[in-house]
């Protein structure tokens, strides 16, 4: 495969920002986060920089790798509601709100999946018979074929998905075309495109009625932006969130833990989110709630020594330890020594302790 970092528009490669979606949403599916971001081969951070990118060699490990350790048969299938399609959905959107019919979507939509996940992508349709052909177009040679049909089957899907939203009255998508060679089963397809689907051909393409993409789309503010919206809202900020989890929570701990005993309780109703659900998203980042809390708590009782000449009982009050022999256990157990030989050996105030 030719490993391409520029493409036509100008952009060198895949924003970083997608790994830690495709990561996150990866564990959705019961795919072992610490052994996918084993295998990478890049730095992988769950909060890169806006400018930062992946060449398309290590994109495609990326993808690869999730699709190799999916426990899935149709991993690109069961992406078809992924955040990452939501946020382009939304932008697509936002782009053109006087969007009246489902073709007028096709255009913004090729510019900001052009800029991002596929490179210069098209949308080319063409009559056949009374059904008009839908075709996605892209450059396949960027991507392995993994990530092609993976691609392919997570965008037709959203697709077809989409157009029965749109177009209540033509609810029907008479057929689907893909370049991936026919799976040993392929109900799955069948089920999420409701419609046959044939495989090992020349293009990916959908099949349509030929008024489906010039029917009116009835209520447009009210039905797509209020889908848009809502589903960004509850998935898309969730999942942002599940990867910046740790950060935020570490954040907002720093500034509770002085001020009150803080349990996972009350973390879990500052995320809007139920307490086994935290934990469960902390888990998916490697770390628990206790270990952030640990962390924060050890932190902030090293700048305590070391910026006050508070005794080591009166930093255990502050820190809402019952007594000064469990805040003396604790720091030990992670420090190896005690506060006040913490302290006699990082200061050179000779401050005495109690």
């Amino acid at each position: 495969m030719r490993d391409q970092n520029k493409n036509m528009s100008g952009h060198a490669g895949v924003p970083k920002i997608f790994a830690p979606y495709f990561v996150t949403a990866a564990a959705r599916l019961g795919i072992p986060i610490g052994t996918l971001i084993e295998r990478l081969p890049f730095a992988f951070s769950w909060n890169p920089r806006e400018n930062e990118r992946l060449s398309y060699s290590e994109f495609n490990a990326l993808i690869e790798n999730l699709v190799a350790l999916s426990p899935v048969s149709s991993p690109g299938l069961s992406f078809s509601r992924f955040p990452i399609i939501l946020w382009l959905e939304e932008t697509i959107i936002e782009a053109q709100p006087s969007l009246r019919r489902p073709r007028e979507i096709l255009r913004p939509a090729e510019i900001v999946l052009s800029q991002t996940l596929a490179p210069l992508l098209r949308f080319e349709t063409r009559q056949e018979k009374e059904f008009e052909v839908l075709t996605l177009q892209w450059r396949l040679e960027l991507f392995s074929e993994p990530v092609n049909h993976f691609f392919a089957e997570m965008l037709m899907a959203r697709i077809a998905e989409l157009l029965r939203t749109l177009n209540p009255q033509f609810t029907e998508v008479c057929g689907v075309k893909l370049r991936r060679p026919k799976p040993e089963d392929d109900s799955i397809y069948a089920r999420i495109f409701q419609s046959p689907v044939e495989f090992d051909c020349d293009t990916n393409a959908i099949i349509l009625g030929s008024e489906t993409l010039d029917f009116p789309i009835p209520s447009y503010h009210k039905l797509l932006r209020s889908q848009s919206r809502n589903v960004l809202k509850t998935v898309l900020h969730n999942t942002l969130s599940s990867y910046n989890l740790a950060a935020s929570l570490r954040s907002w701990l720093e500034k509770h833990i002085l001020r009150e005993e803080v349990t996972i309780k009350q973390a879990a109703a500052h995320f809007r989110t139920s307490g086994r659900t935290l934990q469960r998203r902390l888990k998916e980042q490697g770390v628990t709630f206790q270990e952030l809390k640990d962390s924060v708590t050890l932190a902030l009782t090293k700048r305590l020594l070391l910026s006050s000449s508070e005794s080591v009982e009166s930093i255990a009050i502050k820190l809402h330890f019952a007594e000064r022999a469990v805040f003396t256990r604790f720091f030990k157990k992670h420090e190896g020594v005690t506060p006040s030989e913490f302290r006699r050996s990082n200061t050179t105030r000779g401050i005495l302790d109690a």
